[in-house]
């Protein structure tokens, strides 16, 4: 079958067998995609270090039988900021995590996808916890799963360059984090991996 291009990002890898791995895709025309990377575990494979955690990745893709089989990958961008740093590592893998537990394969999101470059290359320039809590609104929010009001209905409708300059209070930074982690838990119907890392910084 012919092979076919994607952008995405990645949210999550696993090892299988001694060299391949699979990884979880969130892609910009397809939504989420399951994608075997043949051989790159091995010193020798080119493509190890496009297909890191959170790096936006050009991959060309083709389709077996129950696998699409990654053939080529390019990095577009890596975040480097966001892995350096233990904060920001953690609202990065915080807002990954959100992704992967929140959406089904197959289902393109082209908003969503949006949504999610947005918040990436905005927390690598200025990495506040209100971005954080704008992309858990809006995910929440664009797959269905609540109906805001007050501020977060604000933080739902707001374009990503006016949450950047929204200036709220502790208090009010409090409740929405609690709330969105309510609606958060309630939907997944469990708790994120990433909340344990939020309660040791």
């Amino acid at each position: 079958m012919q092979g076919f291009k994607v952008e995405g990002i990645i949210l999550k890898r696993r090892n299988l067998g001694e060299a391949d791995r699979i990884l979880t895709v969130f892609s910009k025309s397809k939504g989420k995609i399951s994608v075997l990377a043949k051989g790159v575990r091995r010193i020798t494979s080119r493509r190890a270090g496009s297909i890191e955690l959170l790096n936006r990745v050009s991959m060309y893709l083709h389709q077996a039988k129950s696998f699409l089989i990654l053939t080529e990958a390019e990095s577009i961008q890596i975040y480097q900021k966001l892995k350096e740093d233990l904060t920001l590592s953690t609202y990065a893998f915080h807002i990954i995590e959100l992704v992967d537990k929140l959406t089904a394969e197959n289902q393109e999101n082209p908003k969503l996808y949006e949504h999610l470059v947005n918040v990436l290359q905005r927390l690598s320039k200025n990495p506040r916890q209100i971005l954080v809590r704008a992309f858990e609104a809006k995910i929440l929010s664009n797959l269905g799963f609540v109906s805001f009001e007050g501020l977060l209905k604000k933080l739902e409708l707001l374009s990503w360059d006016e949450v950047e300059k929204l200036e709220i209070s502790k208090k009010e930074a409090m409740e929405l984090e609690q709330l969105l982690r309510y609606h958060v838990e309630r939907v997944i119907e469990g708790r994120l991996k990433s909340r344990q890392l939020f309660k040791r910084l």
